[in-house]
């Protein structure tokens, strides 16, 4: 048996029991509840983090291949390279402001002209995208994601969206009001197949919801990810700026599950199943 075989079936083995694990802690069956959930304006938790450092890396697309890839900047777990699996990310250091927190999250490097910008107060949201928030269960251990395509160059299947005021489109707008920021957002997929923590193109483990609910081929609505990146540009100039992969179509990010599992557990359960906004400290002020 060829060494990826057996790897592949050590992941199938731990989503398995990921799926167990997930079930057992909520106490509910991942498929849907019968009735309609209660109106709740928000369902989400927040990971507020800060950027960490900058590499030739992505240990998910080129695991062990120490500078194989574009630039990326990196949020979250400050150890993450190319040599990083979820299992040695969890419990390790973190920038985020939940300190259980110690994922890996990271995407192109924005170039201007040659020179970086880097975000301002990255966030990253996991919300519900499902019509019944209270059915949407944690990310398993193990679990990996890349969103978006290094490769697009073109609007056609771009799901990113560029905002500054006065503006929200596809492609980089030719200015924004000085002082502004350029803000980069992005959405997952969140209906899970409930078998692989991963696959080989790191994405068909994930689908999106269908009418709010989850097709039969991926029943699990896990936490929708959506990525929010504002670069703060000197006089709102947005001449020159491109991604290290290529055009600002070439967005896209990548997640490496590296949080405590207890706590994420009990976040999806308080923010998103239970209909808060919660903070990056997982606190709602109006509805503690």
């Amino acid at each position: 048996m060829s060494i990826r075989i057996m790897r592949r079936f050590r992941l199938h083995l731990t989503a398995l029991a990921a799926v167990a694990v997930v079930m057992t802690v909520s106490g509910q069956s991942p498929a849907g509840a019968a009735d309609n959930p209660p109106f709740a304006p928000y369902q989400e938790m927040h990971a507020n983090c800060t950027v960490t450092h900058r590499l030739n890396d992505d240990p998910i697309v080129f695991p062990g291949l120490a500078g194989a890839s574009h630039n990326h900047t990196f949020i979250g777990n400050p150890a993450t390279n190319a040599n990083s699996t979820t299992q040695s990310l969890v419990g390790g250091a973190t920038s985020c402001e939940d300190t259980l927190d110690a994922s890996g999250y990271w995407f192109p490097t924005l170039l201007q002209n040659g020179v970086v910008r880097l975000p301002d107060k990255p966030t990253v949201y996991y919300k519900s995208d499902v019509k019944d928030y209270r059915t949407v269960r944690p990310f398993p251990p193990g679990f990996r994601l890349v969103v978006g395509d290094a490769k697009m160059t073109t609007d056609t299947n771009f799901t990113g969206e560029w905002q500054c005021p006065g503006y929200k489109g596809k492609a980089i707008p030719s200015s924004c009001p000085s002082g502004s920021s350029l803000v980069m957002r992005m959405k997952a997929p969140s209906c899970w197949n409930g078998v692989d923590l991963d696959t080989p193109d790191h994405k068909s483990h994930m689908v999106w919801p269908v009418n709010g609910v989850c097709p039969a081929s991926h029943p699990v609505p896990l936490p929708q990810l959506q990525v929010k990146l504002p670069y703060p540009l000197p006089g709102g100039n947005t001449g020159g700026l491109a991604y290290s992969s290529g055009t600002g179509y070439s967005f896209h990010y990548d997640f490496m599950n590296g949080w405590n599992n207890a706590r994420q557990v009990y976040l999806v359960g308080h923010c998103i199943n239970g209909g808060r906004q919660c903070n990056g400290y997982g606190v709602d002020p109006h509805k503690p």
